[in-house]
């Protein structure tokens, strides 16, 4: 339920969201309402929507700022292509730690003490880095830089997927993170052109880092996600039902205990719980595809265009800065549409004009026109992963939704890691030229993937009258 992650609320904010989210008529509903309207009912909720915005922009930062110091951090270690990209290896091992160990780190903490270990993880991970420490310590300390966002991004989706109108909320806070994206170029081109060293942009984000674990401690302090608080009544039910008036304090304290382990003993399974819809394994699966298309792209795509199109550094990395622009733009004007003409059809249109403009950044030697593909690429790659983490939300269980959505972030994750190292090993066996194909060939295989992602909502009478008739024929021909 969407009054489910804070504990106390205004009553006046407690009765509006009495609605649940999950069920499809309240998606126009959301499209009918002023903007004053939303204000109202979100804002109850904003200090932890802040501190969800704030998690996603150091995310963006940190990825969009590996893509501009790689070279530099090549040439300080002395390094090939294929060792420097052990990095992304390093990371993704971490991401997918995160994966498995989440769902049990928020059922013995909490989510909010999760969200902490993870900010501390990153606090960790960017100090080691801002020293230049030797290429295999940092490589180790790229694993927990990788663990802590994981954790952090898998939080501040839950939290947002669980507030009113999560729809607008998620596109939001995903824009927040394509906002870090086009910072992160412009302050690490910043820093180099100044002649200061690569780690300096570490000492800018160990700085945020430290801000982000501090505001997450006071402000995560009261959060109580859906999956918390409906265990916390379920347990009180129990108790209510199985505990006389007349039992004696040393009985009751057992059978609260009791209760306790019955209670843990069914969270034990959650993540296997999950994976009986579709939606976890299947998203997963996709968003491992998206994730690694997006960052391979924001990471490797100034390496390519030094090489390919212009030696002009700065010039090339505000063109990079254009491509988080534009998927900032998508996450805060396309979500709209994807709502509004549904989220299948929507998204089969923005994953063929992705595969479209890789197709013109690949065949057209122009700065112009590669600038244009990029922004396009941006703007449509934008909405996407918003729109997953709705679509779970209308079809997980509220109990489930925590582990579900915390394994479909922590493994997409892996994908910002795991496609940029797999790039990085290619260019250097074959050349930066063969960036470009195969991201083609990941963002295919995503168009492909998406074909098997549940729709959430009823179909329309046409498609309903197409299964029919196709039925009709099934069952005539078995006549």
């Amino acid at each position: 339920m969407t009054a489910s992650i804070i504990e106390q609320l205004p009553a006046e904010a407690n009765a509006v969201n009495k609605m649940d989210e999950k069920s499809t008529q309240a998606l126009p509903t959301e499209t009918h309402l002023s903007w004053a309207q939303r204000w109202h009912e979100i804002r109850p909720y904003l200090i932890f929507a802040l501190q969800s915005f704030m998690i996603q922009f150091l995310s963006g930062m940190n990825d969009s700022n590996l893509g501009i110091i790689l070279p530099s951090m090549k040439a300080h270690y002395g390094l090939s292509q294929y060792v420097v990209s052990v990095i992304f290896l390093c990371n993704t091992a971490g991401y997918m730690f995160a994966a498995v160990m989440n769902g049990y780190l928020i059922r013995y903490f909490s989510q909010s003490k999760t969200a902490l270990i993870g900010a501390c993880s990153m606090i960790i991970g960017f100090l080691v880095n801002l020293f230049a420490v030797p290429f295999p310590v940092m490589c180790v300390f790229m694993t927990t830089i990788g663990f802590g966002i994981a954790l952090t991004q898998a939080a501040s989706n839950v939290v947002c997927g669980e507030m009113p109108y999560g729809t607008l909320m998620l596109s939001f806070l995903h824009a927040f993170y394509a906002a870090g994206g086009l910072i992160g170029p412009l302050m690490a081109s910043g820093l180099l052109s100044s002649q200061k060293p690569w780690n300096t942009s570490y000492m800018v984000l160990c700085g945020l880092a430290g801000a982000n674990a501090i505001s997450i401690f006071i402000c995560f302090r009261k959060l109580r996600t859906g999956s918390e608080m409906e265990l916390d009544a379920e347990k009180e039910h129990m108790i209510q039902q199985q505990i006389s008036p007349s039992a004696v304090t040393v009985a009751v304290k057992q059978d609260e205990e009791s209760l306790d382990v019955k209670a843990e003993q069914k969270s034990q399974n959650l993540l296997a719980q999950a994976f009986k819809y579709r939606i976890t394994a299947v998203g997963a699966l996709f968003l491992l595809f998206y994730t690694g298309t997006e960052v391979t792209i924001g990471n490797w795509g100034f390496t390519y265009l030094i090489s390919t199109r212009s030696t002009d550094t700065v010039a090339m990395a505000h063109i990079m800065s254009g491509y988080w622009a534009g998927i900032c733009a998508g996450r805060l004007f396309l979500g709209f549409a994807t709502t509004r003409f549904g989220e299948k059809r929507t998204v089969y249109g923005y994953l063929a004009m992705i595969v479209a403009m890789m197709m013109l950044l690949w065949f057209v030697p122009y700065i112009g026109a590669n600038a244009t593909a990029l922004v396009i690429t941006g703007i449509m790659l934008g909405p996407i992963f918003p729109t997953m983490i709705t679509i779970a939300h209308q079809i997980v269980p509220t109990r489930l939704y925590a582990t579900s959505v915390g394994f479909l972030s922590a493994f997409a994750s892996a994908g910002t890691a795991l496609f940029p190292y797999a790039t990085g090993v290619l260019i250097g066996s074959e050349g930066v030229e063969s960036m470009l194909p195969f991201c083609v060939a990941i963002s295919t295989v995503m168009l492909i993937t998406w074909f098997f992602i549940p729709d959430p909502r009823p179909p329309t009478k046409a498609s309903a009258k197409l299964k029919t008739w196709i039925a009709h024929i099934r069952g005539g021909g078995h006549q």
